[in-house]
């Protein structure tokens, strides 16, 4: 597996790949997996899930995962710098992350390369929006929604408590992000242990949460989830029935951002839709603690619609 932070929409972007790095050649590769993450954007959470996929895939075709702008910042050492929210908000909201992921596909891409394409949470909204991209449209072969966050997340029961509770306390939550990160690195990684042994979290995602537990971060996860607040109410019926055969939609049945009847909206819109609800129990944060068996349910996916199998 490889990562680093390339220049997309000018501003600098965490790309993991496992199977080829963005920037060898795709001549000889047929189709790729891409992932578009949920928010916060860090695609060191789904390094695990790319690992299990790619592997499940028989190593057929790369997997990269792409994260959104602002999400994780580059090293001290990089030349290159994310822009502060303040001053810069057209850069960090959901127009731009859309055209963010499609300018990377653009970017990396060859024609001749067909895409199946991931998208977690917010991330499956995304999709839908690029779909109305002839380009990319063109180019998806197949889009698998993961738990997907399509409409009314105000009205979720997560929305709400996002809402009414977090929002109007972030002015506390932001004062304590100031102070932890003025701690010594050594004692934030403790702190981070701690919640992640309590959450039954793997360690191995400490690096990625204390990139994530920045301040300068967590402003910009909370600046789209607002704009995700505003903007996801209704289901986009017009882009589903129009790409009805490009998407297959998962989703959970413990799921706080996507309650069941969401799902039974869908299937009473849409009988005919590729859709399923998880028997599992897989939490809508999969990447965390279910990586491996979110692997195994989207490789089968994949290999459903791949010509590689």
């Amino acid at each position: 597996m490889k990562d680093a932070f390339v220049n997309i929409c000018n501003v600098p972007t965490h790309i993991y790949t496992k199977g080829r790095w963005i920037e060898e050649s795709l001549d000889n590769e047929k189709e790729i997996a891409i992932c578009i993450t949920g928010n916060p954007g860090v695609p060191g959470f789904y390094t695990e899930f790319i690992e299990e996929l790619y592997q499940r895939l028989e190593c057929k075709m790369p997997v990269w995962v792409i994260g959104h702008m602002g999400h994780d910042d580059p090293p001290a050492t990089s030349i290159r710098e994310v822009p502060q929210l303040k001053g810069n908000e057209e850069l960090f909201d959901l127009n731009a992350q859309i055209r963010h992921k499609i300018e990377f596909i653009k970017k990396y891409i060859p024609q001749d390369c067909k895409i199946h394409l991931i998208g977690h949470s917010i991330g499956a909204w995304m999709i839908l929006q690029m779909l109305e991209n002839d380009y990319i449209r063109q180019a998806v072969i197949k889009c698998y929604m993961l738990f997907p966050t399509v409409e009314r997340m105000i009205e979720s029961q997560n929305g709400w408590v996002f809402t009414k509770i977090a929002l109007p306390m972030y002015w506390i939550f932001g004062f304590l992000i100031v102070l932890f990160n003025r701690l010594p690195v050594f004692i934030r990684m403790c702190f981070i242990h701690l919640y992640f042994l309590l959450s039954a979290i793997p360690s191995h995602f400490r690096g990625a949460a204390l990139c994530y537990s920045k301040a300068s971060v967590v402003e910009k996860v909370i600046f789209l989830a607002e704009d995700e607040m505003a903007r996801v109410r209704f289901l986009q019926t017009n882009i589903i029935e129009q790409n009805l055969n490009l998407l297959t939609f998962y989703y959970g049945t413990t799921d706080g951002w996507v309650p069941v009847e969401y799902f039974n909206g869908l299937k009473k819109e849409f009988p005919e839709i590729d859709a399923q609800l998880d028997t599992k129990k897989i939490d809508h944060a999969f990447v965390l603690r279910y990586s491996k068996p979110m692997g195994g349910i989207v490789s089968n996916m994949i290999v459903q619609n791949s010509t590689l199998f």
